[in-house]
C-alpha cells in the first residue's frame, strides 16, 4: 500500500489502518526522508486518537500495535523497546489477536 503524509487531512480511516501491514511501514520508512518518516508516527498516533475518540476500539489497536511495530523495527528511537511495549500493551487490551500477541513476545525479546 502507498502511503501518503497529508497535513490536511493527518489521519487514517479505519479501511487504511487496517490495510496496513508492517511492510507498508517498512517501505515507507526505506523511501521516505527523515521528515515523513517522523511524521508517519505522529499520523498513527492522531489517528489512534482519532478511533479512541470515536469508541472504535479495533482500528485504535492496530493503530496501537502498527505503532509498536515501527517504534521497534524501522525508527527505533530511544527507548524504543519501552515506547513499542507500552503500544503493543494497548493493542492487546483493546483487541486480543494472536498477531498482536506475536509481536507482544518478539518485543519483550528487546531490541
Amino acid at each position: 500500500m502507498n502511503i501518503k503524509i497529508d497535513f490536511g487531512n493527518p489521519y487514517f480511516d479505519e479501511k487504511t489502518i487496517f490495510n496496513l501491514t508492517p511492510d507498508d511501514l517498512n517501505c515507507f520508512y526505506a523511501n521516505e526522508n527523515e521528515v515523513n518518516r517522523l511524521n508517519l508516527f505522529f499520523v498513527l498516533e492522531a489517528s489512534l486518537h482519532k478511533f479512541q475518540n470515536e469508541s472504535s476500539m479495533k482500528a485504535a489497536a492496530r493503530c496501537a500495535f502498527l505503532m509498536a511495530y515501527y517504534l521497534f523495527i524501522p525508527l527505533t528511537p530511544p527507548a524504543s523497546f519501552e515506547l513499542a511495549e507500552f503500544y503493543i500493551d494497548r493493542a492487546l487490551e483493546w483487541d486480543e489477536t494472536p498477531e498482536y500477541r506475536q509481536w507482544k513476545r518478539l518485543i519483550d525479546e528487546g531490541n
